[in-house]
């Protein structure tokens, strides 16, 4: 059997690798929980978009190169005898099953059979967070467990990925109003997604909240504080580089929310040439303006400029903005 394995990132793919199952493997680089996903764009217009978003101020070529060379791959199914799908519950997998499922529901794949994987627990792995977590011999032993992927979660999958991407994040409620067993973990992603947008209450994100509160906790070291922020999630979908970039952007402004030593303004990784390594040697402190956000004295929607995407939305300050309503669980527009 010629065997394409397509799964979340390098650990898992290095796992299958090593698990004896054969065939080739492509690892779906891509943390699709933030950043732009604009609607109409296909594969590859799409991937130029996140390549230059993911580069930031950096030149995205090497980006560009790795997503080309993914595509093509992808392009490539119909050479193979199946195509197995590793993915998990949390909420970067089901973005990018969403992504896989709705290119496959056109593309030529000639005879290759299309299967899939998707778990959120393996025997005496507790707590289960992911396939990364797994042995070569335990992900090897999943692959009895796959099954055809069927025209119903083709179908759930096709329109999943339109509402994500959609400007108008009403499309998204909608759409998890409807049935969503073909895919069971995709209705508790996607209903964390939405809890991404600034809330109601305070102006914060989900995350950011988590943040500030591990830090008023007195947790100040940045790989701390991306543990603790981890135990806070159900299902973790985000890691340490996008977490050092939520402490960043809480600490900049004119009313930082945050701060920084020695910098004042903490720095991720590649901000002004710095390391891994000086970044999480760095200590993160809440201001006075963060107590007072935390504490319910006063709200965060004056204090965070918001320029970024969830998604098909673009989020922005001067704009009429989307806004989590935590007690109705839906969204809706702050004027």
């Amino acid at each position: 059997m010629r065997f394409l394995h397509i799964t979340n990132g390098d650990h898992a793919a290095d796992l299958l690798r090593s698990s004896g199952i054969g065939g080739d493997v492509l690892a779906w680089r891509d943390p699709m929980h933030h950043g732009p996903f604009p609607a109409e764009l296909d594969l590859d217009a799409v991937s130029e978009v996140r390549a230059r978003y993911l580069a930031g101020e950096h030149d995205p070529a090497a980006i560009q190169a790795d997503f080309r060379q993914r595509n093509d791959t992808l392009r490539s199914a119909g050479r193979y005898d199946e195509v197995i799908l590793w993915f998990e519950h949390d909420l970067l997998d089901q973005l990018q099953l969403l992504q896989l499922l709705d290119w496959f529901t056109t593309a030529e794949r000639g005879s290759a059979l299309l299967t899939v994987i998707c778990i959120d627990r393996f025997p005496s792995v507790v707590p289960f967070r992911g396939l990364g977590q797994l042995t070569a011999a335990q992900i090897g032993s999943l692959l009895p467990t796959r099954l055809p992927v069927t025209a119903e979660q083709l179908a759930t999958a096709r329109a999943g990925w339109a509402a994500f991407r959609a400007a108008d994040p009403a499309t998204l409620l909608h759409f998890l109003g409807g049935d969503l067993t073909a895919l069971p973990f995709l209705r508790a992603a996607l209903q964390r997604h939405l809890q991404e947008y600034p809330w109601s209450s305070d102006g914060l994100s989900r995350t950011e909240r988590q943040v500030m509160s591990i830090v008023s906790a007195g947790v100040t070291a940045p790989r701390r504080i991306f543990a603790a922020n981890m135990e806070q999630e159900n299902a973790l979908f985000e890691g340490d580089l996008r977490t050092f970039q939520h402490i960043a952007e809480l600490s900049r402004g004119s009313r930082p929310l945050l701060h920084s030593t020695p910098h004042g303004i903490f720095r991720a990784p590649g901000e002004g040439g710095l390391s891994y390594d000086e970044c999480v040697a760095q200590r993160v402190s809440l201001t006075r303006n963060g107590e007072l956000v935390l504490n319910g004295e006063t709200d965060a929607w004056d204090i965070i400029r918001r320029d970024h995407w969830l998604g098909g939305v673009h989020l922005q300050t001067e704009h009429s903005m989307w806004m989590w309503d935590a007690d109705a669980a839906t969204l809706r527009r702050r004027d």
